[in-house]
This record gives C-alpha cells, structure tokens and sequence, in this order.
C-alpha cells in the first residue's frame, strides 16, 4: 500500500477553551508528536505489519529535523528529502469535550514535484491513499496527475479530508474520475454531495432518520448522509465510507449498504480519529477481509485513538485494538 501525503509535527496544545479575538487564555499542557494525515493513516499499517510505503516530503528548519528522527525512530524511511523549504506543523488545540481545532502550516510537507515519483516502483504498489488536503495546494495538480497516470488499476482510496469546500472541483473531477474509494466522515459527505450538485439544501444534516429505506439497512443514519453518500457513490462507481463518531461508519457500495456500529470510548481528543480509521480499514481490506469485518477492526482503532492524546499510538495498543 502506498500513502501519499503529509508527515508533519503536531503541536497538541491543551485549552480550557479557544480565545476570541484579543483574548488571552491558559495552555495547561502542550507536547509535540509525528502527526499529518497520511503519516496517521500510514502508521496503522505499518504497526499492523501490512506491506506500506509512505511518500511523504520531508523539509529544513526544526520541524523537518523532528519529522526526520521521528520516523527514523519508526523504522520508516523519508523517501523525498526536500532541502530548499521548511518543512510545516500543525498546531492543534485540544479542548476539555476532546474536540480539536487546527492551524496548519503548510511548507515542505505539502509541495510536489512530479520528478519525485519517478523513484517509485509502481508494479510493486496495489492500493494507493490520498488525500484532499494536498490536493488544494499549489501543487496539487501533481499529485492528481501521478494518481491518472501511475494508479490506473490500483486500489485508490480518496479522502477528501476536512476542507472539502476548499478542493479545486476540477481536480476533485479528475480524482472521481479515476473510480475511487471515498472515506470521509458523515458532515464532509454533506458538504462535497452538495458541491458535486450544486444542491446544498438536499443534504442539511438533521433531518429524520433513515430507519425503513432499503430494507432497514442504514438504521438511525440522518437521511441527508444517506442522499449524500448515494449520489457520492454513484459518481465514482465505487464504494464510499461516511464515518459517524460513536455511531460507527455507514457504507455503500452501489449494491447493498448497511452500518458497522461503533465503539464506546472516553474521548480524550478526536485528533487523527478518521485517519487512523482509514489506515486500518485499508489495512484489512488489504488482507481480504470483508467491508463489515474491515470496518468492525476500523472503528476499534479510530475509538483507541480518541481515548489517547493526539494521533499515534504505541504498536501493541493498535494491534490489540484492531483485534489481531
């Protein structure tokens, strides 16, 4: 499997609340951690023991050094070395419910060059991870043309991430052209069914419940996720993943469709909690397992992780989450 996207520091910052404008507040703890969504994604794989390769740019300046030793320390070798930008960060402040809010960064992190994935044996690859945020950068288009020209026949999984209404449509185009697996959580399907059809009153969330449609197969999901994963999974022609929280993930895959309930957990932060539910979905769809068992062992991992600080866990804990 191969995870194309960001390796960053993740600066967890603790706050009783976030400040308004001029406002001063009280950080009661910070720590600094190997975040970015494809590492995050990449690291659940890699603790699985699943064959994973993570092409991630890794840059100059303090955070590139951090990043650097980091995944040395993982046993992962930085593939793209970039020595002419600052590598970026993430600054995610956690606040008492678990809830984060980021500001990004961006540097070497999330620039591309196609030469880069000249190195890559693409024979040796059949599932291919991307995600939007790197899409919306200058050098997203990229990316996008390594996916059509490289990945045709692969495996490709497709996660808008949590700017969806930021994508360049026409990249998001190219991407949905290419048959993809969509995985995203239950509001960034509203928002990207909405933009795909120019129709965002359809898929205001909060409507009744979807307890009788198809045979009773997506009991208790909001109506407007079950509109929106539908006309998601129709444009790709692929499955699509709509991740709820504690209420599990729904699915469709154009032929049946039906719910994996989640896992009970305490919430320390919800930071890399769709992330890390991709990496073991990919993970075990990777292994043959069926959607409903790869989804099972996913929303095992995704609930550890929120009931942890930040996003990377030790390798035993995500082993004995997923349930190997």
């Amino acid at each position: 499997m191969l995870f194309v996207g960001v390796t960053c520091a993740d600066v967890v910052i603790d706050v009783d609340r976030l400040p308004r404008t001029a406002q001063d507040v009280i950080v009661y703890g910070q720590k600094t951690m190997l975040g970015g969504c494809a590492f995050n994604a990449f690291s659940v794989a890699h603790a699985l023991d699943e064959p994973a390769l993570l092409f991630s740019p890794v840059g100059t300046g303090a955070f590139g050094d951090f990043v650097r030793k980091g995944l040395a320390a993982e046993g992962v070798p930085v593939l793209v070395e970039n020595p002419q930008m600052e590598n970026g960060c993430c600054y995610c402040f956690v606040e008492p419910g678990g809830e984060r809010t980021f500001i990004a960064y961006h540097g070497a992190d999330y620039h591309y060059e196609s030469a880069w994935f000249d190195a890559l044996d693409m024979d040796e690859v059949d599932a291919v991870y991307s995600c939007g945020l790197e899409i919306e950068d200058p050098t997203g288009p990229v990316v996008v043309e390594f996916l059509e020209r490289a990945c045709a026949g692969k495996q490709l999984y497709f996660t808008p991430g949590p700017r969806p209404e930021s994508l360049p449509m026409d990249l998001v185009e190219r991407i949905y052209d290419l048959h993809p697996q969509l995985h995203m959580n239950a509001d960034e399907a509203c928002v990207a069914a909405a933009r795909l059809t120019g129709e965002a009153d359809a898929f205001a969330r909060g409507g009744a419940m979807d307890g009788d449609a198809a045979d009773g197969d997506a009991p208790g999901v909001d109506q407007a996720v079950v509109r929106a994963v539908a006309v998601l999974q129709k444009r790709v022609g692929n499955t699509v993943f709509a991740t709820m929280g504690p209420d599990g993930c729904y699915f469709d895959t154009g032929e049946r469709r039906g719910v994996v309930p989640g896992v009970a957990a305490t919430v320390v932060d919800t930071i890399g909690a769709g992330d890390s539910h991709i990496g073991a979905l990919m993970s075990a769809r990777h292994r043959g397992e069926s959607i409903e068992g790869a989804l099972m062992r996913a929303n095992r991992v995704a609930s550890a992780v929120v009931g942890a600080s930040g996003a990377h866990l030790p390798r035993e804990r995500v082993v004995e989450a997923a349930g190997y």
